[in-house]
């Protein structure tokens, strides 16, 4: 029984690795002026209008969008709101980055996976829930739930969000979970109007944001090159079992921090936009954080294409492992035939069959 359930887990791990689809989403309704950046390139919005991964929604004041999966949960995203869809360097990555401003999100329980929003700040796991997302234009969030439950995580800690609660995180701080007070557009209004009073406090948070991403990176890589040589040398079920495990998790921390990284750069340059005539010295800072997130990203990627790699190591692992399984397992059959045919009991069946005859 223990060695089924061994076998049918292994078979879960296969698949979770290599998926055969994605989630993909299209604009199912708008009110008011919106814009779609797609490879630099800047469009109106229109109805129907497919998006894609890295492309950028912002919103006017005052108006509406709503994105709408294709397994019917959807995203509303409010006025002055701009959003990332998935990674630009992950294909079919089917996850949403808000940027700064506010959206609502519906979701259907899905049978296999989550779906993933993510902000500069925190990765939010969903799984058939209703709740409403706000970044500040300095890149703090906060999430109200209202129905089902949450993970909340970014580098520094997690949070299991129950219905009635929010969770707050600033940059380069952990998530804080409480009960709702207030809504998000007084939060936002509140956080938008102390940022020119607390400009520079927030760039050395940046600073040590994405320092510590690439902190992350570096242990990300030394884990890859471990987990390449145990998935090589997997013999066993169990170590298969093992393997998978971890590439499961190395990948999704991998993605994760991509988005967020992402994001963070997002609301680097946007800062560094409004200020450029304000403040040079700040100006500058954000110019010099923008380039370090370019260069933590190349060591993401680095990571991302070698647990590609871990990957079909696992896979040929898998193919060899399980033929060796089924191979012992015709010889048993085998041997445990040639036994019968020679048991005495068969000699015995064998004597009274030639008598009936």
């Amino acid at each position: 029984m223990k060695s089924k359930m061994k076998i049918i887990m292994i078979g879960i791990l296969l698949f979770s690795l290599f998926p055969v689809f994605g989630y993909s989403m299209k604009v199912s309704f708008f009110l008011g002026s919106s814009t779609l950046t797609r490879n630099g390139k800047t469009v109106k919005l229109q109805m129907g209008d497919i998006v894609s991964n890295g492309d950028i929604i912002k919103t006017a004041k005052n108006s509406v969008v709503e994105l709408l999966y294709d397994d019917s949960s959807k995203i509303t995203i409010k006025g002055d709101t701009i959003v990332q869809i998935g990674s630009r360097n992950i294909n079919d990555s089917g996850n949403v980055a808000v940027i700064s401003g506010e959206v609502n999100g519906k979701f259907v329980k899905l049978k296999k996976g989550v779906h993933k929003l993510g902000t500069p700040t925190t990765i939010c796991a969903v799984r058939g829930t209703e709740f409403t997302m706000g970044v500040s234009k300095g890149g703090d969030s906060r999430i109200e739930l209202t129905e089902g439950k949450l993970d909340v995580r970014n580098p520094y800690g997690k949070v299991e969000l129950n219905e009635g609660y929010s969770v707050e995180a600033d940059v380069a701080g952990e998530p804080v979970s409480g009960e709702n007070e207030g809504n998000i557009e007084e939060w936002q209004n509140a956080r938008d109007e102390s940022l020119n009073d607390n400009i520079e406090a927030q760039a050395q948070k940046y600073e040590t944001h994405i320092n510590n991403f690439g902190e992350e990176s570096g242990t990300s890589a030394k884990e890859l090159e471990e987990l390449s040589e145990s998935t090589k040398k997997a013999a066993t079920k169990e170590d298969l079992a093992l393997s998978g495990e971890k590439i499961i998790n190395s990948e999704s921390k991998i993605e994760e921090n991509i988005l967020m990284n992402e994001a963070s750069k997002s609301s680097i340059e946007n800062l560094m936009e409004d200020y450029s005539d304000k403040n040079a010295k700040i100006k500058d800072k954000f110019q010099s954080l923008a380039k370090k997130c370019n260069k933590v990203q190349e060591e993401q990627l680095k990571n991302y294409q070698a647990v590609q790699k871990v990957k079909e190591e696992y896979k040929k692992a898998y193919e060899n492992i399980m033929k060796k399984f089924k191979d012992d397992k015709t010889k048993i059959f085998k041997n445990l035939e040639d036994y019968k045919k020679t048991s005495p009991l068969h000699k015995e069946e064998s004597k009274e069959e030639m008598k009936e005859e």
